[in-house]
C-alpha cells in the first residue's frame, strides 16, 4: 500500500514522511479516515490514547498448540538400543558367573520367603517367579523345537524379549530363544543362610524345579513387573 499515492494531506506529497511528538501520526491517520460527521477528537480520546495497539494479526502467528506428553509406560520407560548389551568372549567364563549365582540364589530365598524347615507352596511361588529377575539363574532346556538346544543348561547371563543368553559348564555363550522352548528353572528348597562352597550350584542342594514354558514368557524383565497374567492352556511346541 502506497500511503504517498491519493494522500489528502500536501506537506506529504512527493516527501519523507516525518513523525514527532508535535504530530503524531496515529492521531493526523485517525483524523483524517473518519467521517466528517464522527468527532475525531472523541474517538481517539476514547479508544487509541493511552492504550497499545498491535499493528500486526496475531491470529495468523499463532502457532499449534502443544501436544501433551503421554505419560511413560512400562514399555516406553526404558529405550530400546539395538546392541545396547554385548560381553567380551573371554570374559564367558562359567566359574566366574558363580558368584552372581549364588547373589541370585539369596535373592530367591528372601523373594520367596524360604525358611530352614519347609518349602513354601506352589501356588504362592508362582505368582512371584513371574515377576522375578532371572539374571544369574540356572536354566536347563527341557524340549525345543531345534533338537540340537534339548539339554543345555547353564547360568543365564542376559534376558530379552525373546532370549536367554548363558554361558555354560564349557565357557561357551549359548543364546536360547523363548519360542518354541520349555525350559526347566531350579529354584532352593530351603532358604539359603550359610555362604555356599565356590563351586556349588542350585542342582547341587535341595532344590524346586518348576518348567516355564517360552511361548508364555515372551516378555523382558521390566515388562513382566507390571503384568498382570493370565492362565492359559499348555502351548503345544
Amino acid at each position: 500500500m502506497d500511503i504517498y499515492a491519493q494522500s489528502s494531506v500536501a506537506l506529504i506529497q512527493k516527501e519523507r514522511l516525518r513523525l514527532n511528538s508535535k504530530d503524531p501520526f496515529v492521531q493526523n491517520f485517525v483524523q483524517n479516515s473518519l467521517l466528517p460527521s464522527v468527532n475525531p477528537l472523541e474517538i481517539y480520546g476514547s479508544r487509541i490514547h493511552g492504550r497499545k495497539i498491535l499493528l500486526d494479526n496475531p491470529v495468523g502467528r499463532r502457532g499449534k498448540k502443544p501436544k501433551k506428553k503421554k505419560p511413560l509406560s512400562a514399555k516406553s520407560s526404558i529405550p530400546r538400543i539395538s546392541g545396547s548389551w554385548s560381553l567380551n568372549t573371554h570374559q564367558a567364563k562359567f566359574d566366574l558367573f558363580i558368584p552372581l549365582h549364588h547373589l541370585w540364589m539369596g535373592y530367591m530365598s528372601e523373594l520367596l520367603a524360604l525358611n530352614t524347615v519347609d518349602p513354601p507352596s506352589s501356588a504362592s511361588m508362582h505368582p512371584k517367579l513371574l515377576k522375578a529377575e532371572f539374571s544369574g539363574s540356572f536354566v536347563c532346556v527341557q524340549k525345543s523345537h531345534n533338537l540340537t538346544l534339548v539339554g543345555m543348561q547353564g547360568i543365564v547371563l542376559h534376558e530379552s524379549e525373546n532370549t536367554f543368553v548363558i554361558v555354560t559348564r564349557d565357557n561357551e555363550t549359548k543364546v536360547l530363544p523363548k519360542q518354541r522352548t520349555i525350559f526347566t528353572l531350579c529354584v532352593p528348597a530351603y532358604s539359603i543362610s550359610k555362604p555356599l562352597q565356590a563351586a556349588t550350584i542350585v542342582v547341587d542342594i535341595p532344590h524346586l524345579a518348576f518348567t516355564l514354558h517360552g511361548n508364555q514368557f515372551r516378555f523382558r524383565a521390566s515388562d513382566r513387573a507390571g503384568r498382570k497374567f493370565k492362565s492359559k492352556e499348555t502351548v503345544e511346541l
